[in-house]
């Protein structure tokens, strides 16, 4: 399973914002059960192979019903959904990842959260300025969204913290180089 933190990056980038929360909530299992933790806040998980695959992981009635959720509820409930529902997807397809390609992918996602530049340009969520690309009756606005600053700052600080106890992320996140304004500096 990947760590909450890798979770929150993906969400980051997906939705402009982390979840990290929900993440940590649906999580919160794995302390007494380990790996067996998914049998509980993980109903997407569960039905894999039954109402899902990774041939169609979010089939139309899924959609249907996370439009929905966002005519009766709004849109932050709709990407909630959303959320937890990746959540699952995104364990799922862990599952299938080698050692090897697991630290892979974290370190990208540890390199794309310390590098607001291409969070901006490439994921459309601006961390610095807390504002989020959306698309808005067929436009592309940026949306202000306070949370973003704070929940930028608070996933970058947990992610410096996991790196020290982690050898093979701090190994990747060594050999990227940044630009003027690095965030990410080893101690």
């Amino acid at each position: 399973m990947p760590s909450g933190w890798v979770h929150a990056v993906i969400d980051l980038i997906a939705y402009g914002r982390s979840y990290f929360d929900l993440h940590k909530e649906k999580d919160k299992h794995y302390k007494i059960l380990g790996p067996r933790h998914r049998c509980i806040n993980h109903g997407w998980y569960q039905n894999y192979g039954r109402i899902w695959s990774f041939c169609d992981p979010f089939p139309s009635w899924l959609k249907e019903s996370i439009r929905i959720v966002r005519n009766k509820r709004g849109l932050d409930e709709a990407e909630e959904q959303m959320a937890r529902i990746d959540h699952d997807y995104i364990d799922k397809m862990w599952d299938t990842l080698s050692e090897p390609e697991k630290q892979y992918w974290e370190g990208f996602f540890a390199w794309i959260l310390f590098s607001p530049k291409i969070l901006k340009d490439w994921a459309r969520v601006d961390v610095l300025k807390a504002k989020i690309q959306r698309i808005i009756n067929n436009r592309e606005v940026w949306e202000s969204c306070l949370e973003i600053k704070s929940e930028y700052k608070r996933l970058c600080n947990y992610i410096k913290a996991v790196t020290k106890g982690n050898k093979a992320l701090q190994e990747t996140l060594e050999v990227v180089k940044f630009n003027k304004g690095q965030i990410y500096k080893k101690r």
